[in-house]
């Protein structure tokens, strides 16, 4: 998310992905639980709201449930969850489920 491409267009490939799978499983009403953690902070590419765009794209799909996922413990790393944030994620995606 830290490159403004990738950022601009990910809802929009992320729509593509789920639908594509959709027809090759022919399971048209298939679930996706996206979990979307909190974008990269960075001034280049803070002005595209991913999330926002990520948000839009769930609500106009009644098999979408997106998660955000933004409060996972700190992470050593940028882009790296360890083991305190798989499980947390565990957790939320968990409760998503319900």
């Amino acid at each position: 998310m830290s490159f403004a491409p990738y950022r601009r267009d990910a809802a929009k490939r992320l729509h593509s992905l789920i639908e594509q799978s959709r027809r090759d499983l022919s399971l048209p009403k298939l679930i996706w639980m996206v979990s979307q953690q909190q974008p990269t902070d960075d001034k280049a590419v803070n002005a595209i709201d991913v999330v926002a765009d990520v948000e839009k794209m769930s609500a106009t799909d009644d098999h979408v449930i997106h998660l955000k996922a933004f409060d996972l413990p700190d992470q050593e790393k940028q882009l790296v969850l360890d083991t305190a944030g798989i499980l947390r994620l565990g957790e939320l995606i968990a409760l998503g489920a319900r």
